[in-house]
């Protein structure tokens, strides 16, 4: 059995409108699908968007292909937003959906939108994501990440931490941080940082809450 990591990169100037908002949106640092119903042409997926949802949700019943878009819960870190979309619409979701009406593989969530690019990871042969994409000509970029026998330990797609919010983390792991006792406090990463010690705090507590999203995601606890 394969475990594959997938990226998908879309051409900026043809990408859709929802894959834009998904994945090309400052306000969103990161949106991963965390179930989805992709068996029909009207097609439903729900979302954990990190960040501000607005820019998606004020517009995304205007983009083509989406008939309406809801926010079903909300906090300071972000939101779930459940997306109705007509899957032809959106050339990743159509791609997605081919691949497993010709069997052979899972498609495992979340997949993740972040940067202009879309991560996910696959359960069996590859082959028909492959050929779906292709047949999409040049607007997909795909690119296999890894072909292993067992699980990655180390997703790098799902953890989504930004660059201050890894540097936090890797500084408060070396300075003992995360030690029993505590070797180090919020001074002591602000000082490797550069930045206050509230600030080293908050990115701290935003990587926490991510890494422990990518964990529950990948036992399948994550909605």
């Amino acid at each position: 059995m394969k475990h594959v990591r997938v990226t998908a990169r879309v051409d900026p100037e043809r990408a859709p409108p929802l894959f834009d908002r998904l994945a090309n949106t400052p306000d969103i640092d990161r949106a991963r699908v965390l179930d989805w119903n992709l068996t029909s042409e009207d097609a439903m997926l729900l979302f954990a968007v990190d960040g501000d949802p607005s820019p998606l949700t004020d517009s995304a019943p205007e983009f083509r292909g989406v008939e309406r878009c809801e926010v079903s819960g909300e906090n300071e870190e972000g939101a779930r937003v459940l997306v109705h979309v007509r899957r032809s619409a959106v050339p990743i979701f159509s791609c997605l959906a081919s691949a497993l009406d010709a069997g052979g593989l899972i498609v495992r969530t979340p997949v993740v939108f972040r940067d202009g690019e879309v991560h996910a990871r696959i359960v069996g042969d590859p082959g028909p994501l492959q050929d779906a994409f292709e047949r999409q000509g040049d607007d997909i970029e795909v690119r296999i990440d890894e072909i292993t026998s067992t699980p990655s330990v180390d997703d790098g797609s799902t953890n989504g931490l930004s660059d201050r919010q890894r540097e936090a983390v890797v500084a408060a792991k070396e300075l003992g941080y995360y030690e029993s006792p505590r070797e180090a406090t919020h001074e002591d990463v602000a000082a490797v940082l550069g930045c206050s010690p509230q600030t080293a705090g908050d990115h701290l507590r935003k990587a926490e809450a991510k890494l422990v999203d990518a964990a529950m995601d990948e036992v399948g606890s994550g909605v």
